[in-house]
């Protein structure tokens, strides 16, 4: 098998399935598709990860939320493909033939650690880009994102194994940080686009808002559920969420979300039998 396809299964049931089948009808019988159970808060997801069968489908449950980047090495550890592919279960991947181009970019560039198509969201100045027959690639001496990306098996487990990853937010980073060690590069595949579904209706806001707010905030660094119950939404909060393209009217609907969840929570009943009401 040449090809191991590992999504991490944590968000809303529409844009899994989404996301799943945009990657079994642009594939063949030479990739498999891994999902893993990384325990989302969803009950409709959990139920369809115990029913889902299909013949390039294995599902793997870790027991546990291990976050992104743990996730995609445990299902990399139980990968029978030559190559893997992490991909975000938002993620709609083209329907052209992206895995045979990302593995022919690697192949032509034995210097290339990984390589990943180009999110529909990055916007910017173009850069040089390399033409190949059936691809295009463009290098970069920063981050790539994961949206889809594709790394050699053989490569990641001697060189790109990490332990002690967080649950999500850096895992770039530390694969960029040892790529450079290594002297190795980088790149897009800039003829393969692929797209996030994360701000759809399907989509639950607030599990947007934790992504980016586990990023670009430490002290933001909670689990799904925790984040909800406290997280505040002042100004400074509202500034990173514009420069992360949301329109004012999205700020507003995660803050009215957050609130409602909280006030929810003030509104249970307390161990004594009384209701908390906080004024």
């Amino acid at each position: 098998m040449r090809f191991s396809i590992i999504i991490n299964c944590y968000n809303t049931l529409p844009l899994i399935k989404k996301c799943l089948e945009a990657a079994l009808v642009s594939t063949d019988h030479d990739s498999e598709l891994i999902l893993i159970n990384n325990h989302p808060p969803y009950a409709d997801v959990q139920a369809f990860l115990q029913e889902y069968q299909h013949p390039r489908v294995r599902i793997l449950d870790p027991g546990r939320n291990i976050g992104c980047m743990p996730g995609f090495q445990y299902g990399a550890e139980h990968a029978q493909g030559q190559y893997l592919v992490k991909l975000d279960d938002d993620v709609l991947v083209p329907k052209k033939n992206w895995t045979a181009a990302m593995y022919q970019a690697l192949k032509d560039f034995p210097k290339l650690a990984y390589v990943a198509l180009l999110p529909a969201a990055i916007k910017g100045q173009p850069r040089q880009q390399v033409k190949k027959n059936g691809y295009t690639l463009e290098f970069r001496r920063g981050t790539v994102l994961f949206w889809c990306m594709m790394i050699e098996k053989q490569l990641w487990r001697k060189h790109f194994y990490l332990t002690d990853l967080p649950l999500y937010g850096v895992g770039e980073r530390d694969y960029e940080r040892r790529a450079n060690q290594l002297g190795l590069k980088k790149a897009y595949l800039t003829s393969h686009v692929c797209t996030s579904l994360g701000r759809t209706e399907e989509s639950d806001p607030l599990y947007g808002a934790w992504k980016l707010f586990y990023v670009k905030m430490k002290e933001a660094r909670s689990d799904f559920e925790t984040w909800k119950k406290s997280f505040v939404l002042g100004p400074a909060e509202a500034e990173i969420m514009r420069r992360f393209g949301y329109p004012e009217n999205q700020i507003e609907e995660v803050r009215a979300l957050l609130a409602a969840v909280q006030q929810a929570g003030h509104d249970q009943p307390t161990t004594e039998g009384g209701t908390r009401y906080v004024p």
